[in-house]
């Protein structure tokens, strides 16, 4: 397993370096030698446990269903038999995670900007047939470019619901920020799940604490930070809710009072 720097992959697709590496894949940078524009390439090896592999190529799938413009571009599926090779849109920018981590907390006006925006994304997922939950929100997956775009990453975790069994798949997500439906198995999971996420995350950027570390009973914003609108610090409690019922009902509901605060 691995593509060599000068490679010429498909005749078409010359490696520059490599810019990942995980357990289940490398990504590699590479030139399109027809259009000339940086692609990105995840090289997923056919040595991996089967249930790995299908799961790595089930993400690609997805993706590349999706036809919307906050989500990455799947250009091509390239098979051999070592391997298979996933062409796509190479996203220049940093994650929300790196500017956490380079800034610190983020404007409040900035966070209420960037939620209006995943609840777009959200929003097109949850009205995909069959609904897609996404099930893993959090900075690390949340890219934003030079311009100020945001793009949404990582779809490994996405529940396609309808289609697995009610829910019966292994379910994904990342504590702190995975909603309590997630890792029960005997409750529903819905675009409420997805509000949970979001609210823990615009939390984690507003305050630079992270989520893993509140009381759910105590999920306030402006116990951390007495300048937060109190309206902005409702919006967050009402996503944070345990009992998803307590939750707003969808992403447009959400919307409409992330648009009343600016």
């Amino acid at each position: 397993m691995g593509l060599e720097l000068g490679q010429a992959l498909a005749q078409r697709y010359k490696i520059k370096r490599q810019l990942g590496r995980g357990g289940n894949a490398h990504v590699y940078l590479a030139g399109d030698m027809v259009d000339g524009k940086n692609r990105a390439i995840k090289e997923i090896s056919k040595s991996l446990d089967c249930r790995i592999y299908e799961f790595a190529y089930r993400e690609a799938e997805i993706v590349r269903k999706l036809n919307y413009p906050y989500f990455p571009q799947i250009f091509d599926i390239l098979h051999t038999a070592k391997a298979d090779y996933i062409v796509m849109e190479y996203l220049e920018g940093e994650t929300a995670r790196e500017r956490l981590d380079r800034m610190g907390p983020q404007p409040a006006g900035e966070v209420v900007r960037w939620a209006k925006d995943l609840c777009l994304m959200l929003t097109y997922l949850h009205s995909y047939k069959p609904p897609m939950i996404y099930c893993d929100l959090k900075p690390d997956n949340i890219m934003i470019q030079s311009a100020g775009n945001l793009r949404l990453i990582d779809f490994g975790a996405v529940l396609e619901l309808g289609k697995e069994a009610g829910g019966s798949r292994l379910r994904l997500g990342t504590r702190g920020y995975a909603a309590p439906e997630q890792f029960d198995s005997g409750k529903a999971i819905d675009a409420r799940t997805d509000i949970y996420a979001l609210g823990r995350t615009m939390y984690e950027l507003l305050t630079g604490k992270s989520p893993c570390k509140a009381e759910a009973k105590e999920f306030s914003v402006r116990s951390l930070k007495r300048s937060m609108p109190r309206k902005l610090a409702q919006v967050i409690r009402t996503c944070t809710w345990e009992e998803p019922a307590k939750r707003y009902r969808n992403c447009e509901e959400l919307r409409e009072d992330l648009i009343i605060i600016g």
